[in-house]
């Protein structure tokens, strides 16, 4: 029933169901034809077929539009989320914190620490990867992601 359900949802991006994109008709439920309704008395064999017939020639523009909606969602989605996401930059040589939790160098716990350091910036890469060393210039193994560090003031 569940599986039923899914596939009879109507997708937020598509605003088609996973069914309708699969057999180009509105789907029938199980309880319409077990409980006599309207949409099952009413119901003209003949209609019926060339109606199918119909929705299977009009199917495929049916996918290129709910397509075109899903790129469009999608970008929209992506220009939402540019908007609010904050991008950290560190120059070589500055001081930064990094996240204990992605390092794992201190035993976690509730109320172990969250961040540990400070490092220096040996090193910045594209894309938010930087070396970083200790304080004495001794270089860190690995690089760490922009995400992981935060700025550290004396």
């Amino acid at each position: 029933m569940v599986l039923w359900s899914y596939r009879t949802t109507p997708r937020t991006s598509t605003k088609e169901t996973p069914f309708s994109l699969k057999y180009g008709t509105k789907v029938m439920l199980p309880m319409e034809v077990a409980v006599s309704t309207l949409r099952v008395t009413n119901k003209d064999v003949e209609i019926n077929a060339q109606d199918l017939r119909i929705n299977l020639d009009v199917l495929e523009e049916k996918r290129e539009k709910s397509g075109m909606r899903q790129a469009a969602y999608k970008h929209a989605t992506k220009r939402y989320y540019n908007q609010r996401v904050k991008e950290k930059a560190f120059r070589v040589g500055e001081y930064v914190l990094r996240k204990n939790e992605a390092s794992r160098a201190q035993p976690q716990g509730k109320l172990g620490p969250t961040w540990e350091g400070p490092y220096r910036v040996a090193e910045a890469n594209r894309n938010g990867a930087y070396v970083l060393e200790t304080m004495e210039g001794n270089q860190i193994p690995r690089m760490w992601n922009a995400r992981n560090l935060k700025k550290y003031f004396f």
